[in-house]
C-alpha cells in the first residue's frame, strides 16, 4: 500500500464518483481551476517511455526493416539526438527516476529495479514502486505546484505520488504475468472506472494495449498539462528473443501504433496543437548467453557462509545484480579487509580470458557516476553476460530463456537511449549527437515555463522552441 489513502478506501471513493457519475452529475469532466490556467498557457507535454527502444530504431529503420509511419514521422518533422546517455546502472527504474528528476540515482536515491534486502533476511521481492522513495522532486510535482494537471500511466516509482490522474506500474510480489489488481488498489481516486472500462477485468494481464487505452481517456477526459507514459512489451520481447530478432522487430512496429494513437487522442482532445511529445527510453539493449553468480564467488571466500540448504546464515559482502552491472555492498562499510579481499576477487577474474566481468568499477568512478550510493563498488559485465543474485553453483550457467540485457554502464555505445522530440516546442529538423538522461527533466521544465533548479543536467536549447 502507498503512504496515501489505503487502496481499499481509494477504491471506494472511486466507486463512489462513479456512481456520480452515473447520475448525470461527472465531476471526472469539469474543467477545475488548474486545468483552466493550463489552458492559458498553450503548454503541454507528453512523455511516452517505450521501455527498451534503441535509437537505431528511429535514426535507421530501412536498415532493420522496419515500417514506423509515426515514429519516422516524428523524427522527420521535430528533432531528435542520435543517442541518450543514461545512468548506472542502466535498468528500468533508476533510468525512469532520473528521467523526471534530472538527476542521476545517487541523489534521487533510486539505486537499481529491487529493494536491497540482505541476504540473511526473507527476500521481499520488492521493486521501487513508491514515489515516497524518491529523495528529490520530480517534474510532476513542480507542474502540479504551478497549476498543471498531472497524469501517469504505468510510469515506474509513482505508487502514492501526488498526480492528479495516476495508474502507477505496481504488481503483487510474486505476481507473474502482471495484472491490473494492485494497479487499481493504488490508483488515483476517480481514475479506476476508466481502468474498468479499458480492460475486462481486474485479473486481465497488463499489456500495452490497455496501457494505451486508459491513456487515451486520460488525455481526452482531463487533457493534462504534463502526462507520463510507460510501455514495456518491447522490454519483455527483447528479454526474452533478444535485440534485432523478428520478434522484437514486430514489437517495435506495435509501439509504433500505440504511439500514434496516443497523438491521435490528442487530435480529439482538440489539445494537439499545443502539445509537446517526447518519445524516450530508458536504456538499450545487448544479447545475452551466459548468466555469471558473483555471491557463488564470495561464498567460496568465505565472505557468505550458507547452511546445508544453501540458505545464507551471515554475510559480509553481497552482490546486489542489475542485469549488466552489479552493486557489490559491504555488511559493515568500514571493513577494510572485506573490501580488498572482495575486490581482489573480482579483479583476478575480470583478468582472465572469456572473464563474465569487463570492468570492476571503484568507488570513486561511481562517486564520479551518481552510482550506488551504498555499494562499495561495482561490476560491469562482459558481452554476452548478465549477473545474477544466485548462491548456488556453479557460478556461470546458460541464460535458458533469458536472451538479452541491459544494465551495463552508460557510456557504452548499446546501452544508448532513445529521445525524439515533436510538436510545438520542438525545434523541427534539429539533430544533436547524444543528449544526456539527466537533461530531459529541464527540457520538459523549459516547455512547459517552470522552475526546475534542483537538477544536474540542463535545458535542450538546441532541440527546443521556448515561447
Amino acid at each position: 500500500m502507498s503512504d496515501r489513502t489505503p487502496g481499499f478506501h481509494r477504491c471506494r471513493t472511486a466507486f463512489l464518483a462513479f456512481i456520480v457519475a452515473l447520475s448525470g452529475l461527472p465531476p471526472s469532466l469539469r474543467i477545475n481551476g488548474a486545468q483552466a490556467r493550463m489552458a492559458s498557457t498553450g503548454r503541454q507535454v507528453i512523455i511516452i517511455s517505450i521501455d527498451g527502444m534503441m535509437p537505431e530504431i528511429y535514426t535507421s529503420p530501412r536498415n532493420l526493416g522496419l515500417h514506423l509511419p509515426n515514429i519516422e514521422m516524428l523524427t522527420r518533422q521535430g528533432a531528435y539526438a542520435e543517442g541518450l546517455e543514461g545512468v548506472f546502472p542502466s535498468v528500468t527504474y533508476p533510468s525512469h527516476a532520473t528521467l523526471v528528476t534530472g538527476v542521476r540515482p545517487a541523489k534521487h536515491g533510486i539505486e537499481n529495479n529491487r529493494v536491497f534486502v540482505p541476504p540473511d533476511q526473507r527476500p521481499s521481492n520488492a521493486w521501487y514502486w513508491f514515489a515516497k522513495e524518491l529523495r528529490t522532486e520530480p517534474i510532476w510535482m513542480t507542474a502540479r505546484r504551478a497549476g498543471l494537471v498531472t497524469a501517469a500511466v504505468s510510469w515506474p516509482v509513482t505508487a502514492g505520488a501526488d498526480i492528479d490522474h495516476n495508474a502507477p506500474e505496481i504488481w503483487k510480489a510474486g505476481e507473474n504475468p502482471l495484472t491490473w489488481k494492485r494497479i487499481l488498489e493504488e490508483c488515483t481516486p476517480g481514475l479506476a472506472p476508466i481502468i474498468r472500462a479499458s480492460i475486462r477485468e481486474p485479473s486481465e494481464v497488463v499489456r500495452d494495449e490497455s496501457r494505451t487505452a486508459v491513456s487515451e481517456q486520460i488525455i481526452e477526459r482531463f487533457k493534462p498539462g504534463l502526462m507520463l507514459i510507460h510501455l514495456t512489451e518491447l522490454d519483455h520481447v527483447q528479454h526474452t528473443y533478444g535485440p534485432r530478432t523478428p520478434e522484437a522487430m514486430r514489437m517495435v512496429e506495435k509501439q509504433d501504433g500505440y504511439i500514434g494513437r496516443i497523438v491521435e487522442a490528442t487530435r480529439r482532445a482538440g489539445t494537439f496543437d499545443q502539445t509537446t511529445f517526447l518519445i524516450v527510453s530508458d536504456h538499450g539493449f545487448m544479447p545475452v548467453r551466459k548468466r555469471f553468480l558473483p555471491n557463488v564467488l564470495l561464498a567460496r571466500e568465505k565472505l557468505i557462509t550458507l547452511d546445508s540448504a544453501g540458505k545464507v546464515v551471515s554475510w559480509k559482502a553481497v552482490a546486489w545484480p542489475s542485469s549488466g552491472g552489479c552493486g557489490i555492498l559491504l555488511k559493515s562499510p568500514e571493513d577494510r579487509q572485506t573490501l580488498a579481499k572482495a575486490v581482489s576477487l573480482f579483479e583476478k577474474v575480470a583478468l582472465k580470458p572469456g572473464s563474465p566481468i569487463r570492468r570492476v568499477i571503484r568507488r570513486n568512478e561511481l562517486d564520479r557516476l551518481g552510482s550506488y550510493p551504498r555499494a562499495a563498488f561495482a561490476l560491469e559485465a562482459s558481452p554476452g553476460f548478465v549477473i545474477d543474485w544466485m548462491n548456488k553453483e556453479p557460478a556461470l550457467r546458460d541464460s535458458g530463456d533469458y536472451r538479452g540485457t541491459h544494465g551495463q554502464l552508460p557510456s557504452r555505445a548499446e546501452m544508448r537511449a532513445s529521445l525524439i522530440l515533436f510538436g510545438p516546442g520542438a525545434r523541427r529538423g534539429a539533430r544533436i549527437p547524444l543528449a544526456r538522461m539527466i537533461d530531459v527533466a529541464p527540457t520538459v521544465a523549459a516547455l512547459l515555463g517552470l522552475r526546475f533548479p534542483k537538477v544536474e543536467g540542463t535545458p535542450l536549447r538546441a532541440l527546443i522552441k521556448i515561447r
